[in-house]
């Protein structure tokens, strides 16, 4: 390995550690903010340096955009794309796969894969007697045993679903995966060629795999091909999709050999923030993670907010935008409630809103639009865009506007401001009636949203709040109170400012 001295600019030292590593198999635990994706470009083109003949890289991502980002860095380097790297998403490389040995697999020879519309047409004609629910209900069961239990006996419903499906010359988002395994499994010669084609297997976010994609790289693996993964347990957010967080801890008895190596600088958050979100996730015990070292010199400013209603704390958000943008009209100004000499100190595209449901994001929206500042409901496209290629609006990303998202959609983006709305107990961390409850996965959700900020924090909650159809008096999110007071700013009440007096200008005397 080369000496620290060789160390590039652009590189800590464990990251170079881990760029450089060499002779076996390596997992990366990079948490929010610490250079995972630069280490992990830079490692790639290290190792693109060492293919031979037909040899190439298969680096898997998990979402479009990671791919998309990745490839874009290492285009810079024209010797790598030429030496044969190969960016994908899981779904993606599966579908080009199944493509290409398609003569091999029992399949209709020019399959596409369904859209959730034709998905929900052929449930009704399935299930005609279920209700709505009870028929999207049916399907998420069916593409959890897909990604999950595949091993098991096939059950009825999967059965004709399957044999319909396949009438119709249709694959569904989940068997991509599985009959990519189904044709590895059972063709040698097709499996053969994989594993000599891809020597280098490098797969990011690894806390996310699911059993489907697990058993799909351990074949990738199994003969002498080297592994690198990257990713944090403390960001494990997707159990829903079938994603299980105990394939980073059985990591090293996985791939026999295996070296773990950390990276902890952050050059992300702000002290502060990085603080409050160190001390939230050091609660969940079942990862010990070394606490993650600022490399921001700025402090940052959490504040936390208590609303009277739901209806209050969107008002209060409106409030505090308009305040960092300096005031998006002039009414803004005349109520008084941003000063016209304040200087905006952030745009729109700098600051996120995040809640934990959706159900939330009506009453935010209703006092977005009365306050005429403009917002993007971003991230929650159904899994099939996330997971397939599409085309994207190049206008929607140049456009000023405040993103409106999940804190499962923010997962991946950092922005300057950060408001999290909600932060009350049984929603953050959820546990309504009709929601599976998982405390552990609840509080990494709740930093996965606290490490999106750069600079500002805002942790809002409403006293009382109307959900569902009906109002809940609520108590503060039990995470607020794992965070030191010395690191909490508290805003009161918000009282209806007194209109703004502008001095009078003297009009000219006609005769002076």
């Amino acid at each position: 390995m080369p000496s620290l001295s060789e160390i590039p600019h652009d590189v800590n030292e464990a990251q170079w550690r881990a760029i450089t590593h060499q002779g076996s198999h390596l997992l990366i635990v990079a948490g929010p903010g610490t250079g995972k994706t630069h280490t992990l470009t830079h490692r790639i083109i290290r190792f693109a340096e060492q293919l031979k003949n037909s040899q190439r890289i298969l680096a898997i991502t998990f979402t479009n955009k990671a791919a998309r980002e990745m490839s874009e860095r290492l285009s810079g380097c024209l010797s790598v794309v030429n030496a044969g790297v190969m960016v994908d998403t899981f779904h993606s490389f599966c579908l080009k796969f199944l493509r290409q040995f398609i003569r091999h697999a029992n399949l209709p020879v020019d399959f596409r894969v369904a859209i959730p519309e034709e998905i929900e047409v052929l449930a009704k004609e399935l299930w005609p007697d279920k209700s709505v629910k009870e028929r999207k209900d049916t399907v998420e069961q069916i593409s959890r045993w897909k990604s999950t239990s595949f091993e098991q006996p096939l059950p009825e419903n999967l059965r004709v679903y399957n044999e319909l499906l396949r009438a119709k010359g249709l694959l569904d988002f989940d068997d991509l995966l599985l009959e990519s395994l189904n044709l590895l499994t059972k063709i040698s010669q097709v499996r053969e060629q994989i594993r000599n084609t891809y020597r280098f297997i490098f797969v990011d976010e690894y806390q996310d795999m699911n059993p489907a994609q697990h058993a799909l790289l351990k074949i990738f693996v199994d003969d002498g091909a080297l592994l690198t993964a990257i990713g944090d347990p403390n960001q494990a957010i997707y159990s829903f999709r079938g994603a299980d967080v105990r394939f980073f801890e059985s990591f090293s008895a996985d791939f026999p050999g295996a070296v773990i190596m950390e990276l902890s600088e952050n050059y992300r958050s702000a002290t502060n923030l990085l603080k409050a979100s160190g001390q939230v996730i050091a609660k969940n015990k079942r990862f010990f993670i070394p606490a993650l070292n600022p490399k921001i010199l700025t402090e940052g400013r959490l504040t936390i907010y208590e609303a009277p209603t739901d209806k209050a704390e969107a008002e209060y958000v409106v409030h505090q935008l308009e305040k960092l943008i300096g005031g998006t009209s002039m009414f803004s100004i005349d109520s008084g409630r941003v000063a016209n000499y304040e200087e905006p100190n952030a745009s729109f595209n700098d600051i996120v809103i995040l809640y934990r449901l959706n159900s939330q994001r009506r009453v935010l929206e209703e006092a977005l639009g009365r306050s005429g500042i403009p917002y993007r409901v971003s991230g929650d496209k159904p899994f099939y865009q996330i997971v397939l290629p599409l085309k994207d609006d190049p206008h929607e990303e140049n456009n000023q506007k405040v993103s409106l998202m999940t804190l499962h959609a923010a997962k991946g983006l950092e922005f300057p401001v950060v408001f999290i709305i909600g932060c009350e107990e049984n929603l953050i961390p959820l546990n309504l009636k009709g929601f599976s409850f998982d405390a552990e996965e609840e509080r990494r959700l709740f930093y996965v949203g606290m490490t999106r900020a750069k600079e500002k924090l805002y942790l809002i909650r409403a006293r009382r709040r109307y959900l569902y159809g009906q109002s809940y008096e609520n108590l503060p999110s039990p995470f607020l109170s794992d965070i030191e007071e010395e690191l909490k700013a508290y805003e009161e009440i918000q009282k209806k400012a007194p209109k703004k007096k502008f001095p009078q200008e003297k009009q000219m005397d006609l005769f002076g």
